[in-house]
């Protein structure tokens, strides 16, 4: 295997992210089924403060993750997401919501 094809073998760690109303739990179906893929997943507990220090918060997390990292966001969940990739360093993200 050459390095290319690690770089596409590697399973990106996948971040939840929970909308307005709800709570991380509310992912629990999902990430029973993503580790079951061998997925590494993440649901943080999203504040709710207000878009600007839920984003900040979400980026700080994305900061301590090494490799590729898929974000999901239900509802408000996606504007903080939107938010939190284009602030993280690293590579510009490739989709609204999705940083590699």
């Amino acid at each position: 295997m050459n390095a290319a094809d690690e770089q596409t073998s590697v399973k990106p760690t996948i971040v939840l992210v929970h909308g307005a109303f709800a709570d991380a739990s509310s992912w629990n179906g999902v990430i029973e089924r993503l580790q079951q893929q061998g997925y590494t997943v993440i649901a943080p507990a999203n504040p709710l403060r207000g878009v600007a220090a839920d984003s900040a918060y979400t980026a700080s997390l994305l900061n301590q993750i090494d490799g590729p990292v898929l974000l999901v966001g239900h509802s408000y969940g996606g504007v903080v997401i939107t938010n939190a990739a284009t602030s993280a360093p690293g590579p510009s993200p490739t989709h609204a919501g999705r940083r590699r």
